[in-house]
């Protein structure tokens, strides 16, 4: 039996959950204040990175538009009857 733990709003108060958030939060900002930077000396070190990262973005965009749409929901249309099948004629005449 799984022991369910429900969290109350001073659980956000206690100290060490206020300085993991805190960490968890400046890490993520010097990332992104410093990726930048390393993909602009990459860049300049190597010089046909620009080329394939360029490819990589442009797929990983395509990629994202692609999946995006299936997302959606569709609408369903609404399965009614049985089709309807052909009626053969069964005089000569009418053939």
């Amino acid at each position: 039996m799984e022991k369910t733990h429900n969290m109350r709003i001073d659980d956000f108060a206690r100290p060490e959950t206020m300085i993991r958030g805190a960490v968890k939060l400046l890490v993520g900002l010097l990332a992104l204040l410093l990726l930048p930077t390393l993909l602009q000396v990459l860049i300049r070190a190597i010089p046909g990175l620009a080329v394939v990262m360029g490819l990589a973005i442009v797929s990983l965009v395509a990629y994202a538009v692609r999946e995006g749409g299936r997302t959606r929901s569709r609408r369903t249309e609404p399965k009614g009857g049985a089709e309807r099948t052909p009626v053969l004629p069964t005089d000569e005449e009418d053939l």
